[in-house]
């Protein structure tokens, strides 16, 4: 069932101001090897490269061994460096986006998912195709996909952040969100919590709405419906238990599928990744990936 230790997250032991002890699921992989050790949040990036990053960082990740593998980067300056990975259609889509926020936070994504796809593929980023369609409409925005792979994709940005989920597993949702404490919380507690899920008097604390929202999130965008359905019609264990779906409306047949896991995040920020498997997933964290300079390289977490 979701939630259960049982070996399909492999705990790092670690506790943090955001995520509690229990909450972190995740293995941390370090440069080069897996490590038990993890960070208890991203780090500003530092300039820690490898000589040959596909070879010596993700070297003996193109099998598809039921994992689910997670990246972040920073989005800041991402519109001016990583446009030329984009596709025509992705570059015509960056245009409509008036503010420079907006532009950084979607080419980062598309950057990111291209040379992390690259690695598993043993391709380059600019050989990556990458799909997506609406399906209620005919404009090319939506779930991303990677066309004639076995994997599953999933795009998340908020704020500074941009993560990226890739997994061989089945559907794959990613969710990061900024806790803005300024949301009028309480209004929008109707929209989001279930009738099923206990609220406290004064409301919920903006860590537990974000986190149960991205809970939410990340399982409505593994199950490829978005935020076209309500998450009210959806139930998750409570913000300070072990992430699980408890409850779909129209979708019992989801509740044992789903592998839920939060996600540690910078400061300020809170994350979930879901996929959907009747199998045992394995998520790892790979940590933060530069993005803006000359040479995508993996960051080292420390």
């Amino acid at each position: 069932m979701p939630g259960e230790r049982g070996g399909r997250w492999k705990g790092t032991g670690i506790s943090s101001p955001l995520v509690p002890e229990w909450h972190v699921y995740v293995k941390v992989r370090g440069l080069g090897a897996t490590s038990s050790a993890a960070p208890t949040s991203i780090p500003p990036l530092r300039a820690a490269r490898t000589s040959n990053p596909r070879t010596s960082v993700y070297d003996g990740l193109c099998e598809q061994d039921g994992t689910c593998h997670i990246w972040w980067a920073e989005v800041s300056g991402a519109a001016r460096s990583r446009h030329h990975l984009l596709s025509p259609a992705e570059q015509d889509r960056v245009g409509t986006l008036r503010r420079a926020d907006d532009q950084d936070r979607f080419v980062a994504g598309r950057a990111l998912l291209r040379n992390r796809a690259a690695h598993l593929l043993g391709t380059e980023p600019r050989q990556v195709v990458v799909g997506s369609a609406c399906p209620d409409c005919s404009r090319p925005h939506g779930k991303p996909t990677l066309p004639g792979t076995a994997w599953e994709a999933s795009i998340s940005h908020s704020g500074r952040l941009v993560a990226v989920a890739l997994s061989s597993s089945g559907p794959v949702g990613v969710d990061v969100e900024r806790i803005d404490e300024s949301m009028p919380l309480k209004e929008l507690v109707p929209r989001v919590f279930s009738e099923l899920e206990p609220i406290t008097r004064g409301g919920p604390s903006p860590l537990s709405f974000f986190r149960t929202w991205t809970r939410k999130e990340a399982v409505l965008k593994a199950t490829g419906d978005g935020l076209r359905i309500p998450m009210s019609r959806m139930a998750v264990a409570p913000a300070d238990s072990p992430p699980a779906v408890t409850s779909f409306a129209g979708r019992p047949d989801l509740l044992g599928r789903i592998q839920l896991a939060d996600l540690l995040a910078v400061p300020g920020y809170t994350a979930a990744v879901a996929v959907i498997s009747t199998a045992a997933v394995e998520f790892v964290d790979h940590g933060t990936t530069e993005l803006t300079s000359g040479v995508l390289a993996r960051v080292e977490v420390r």
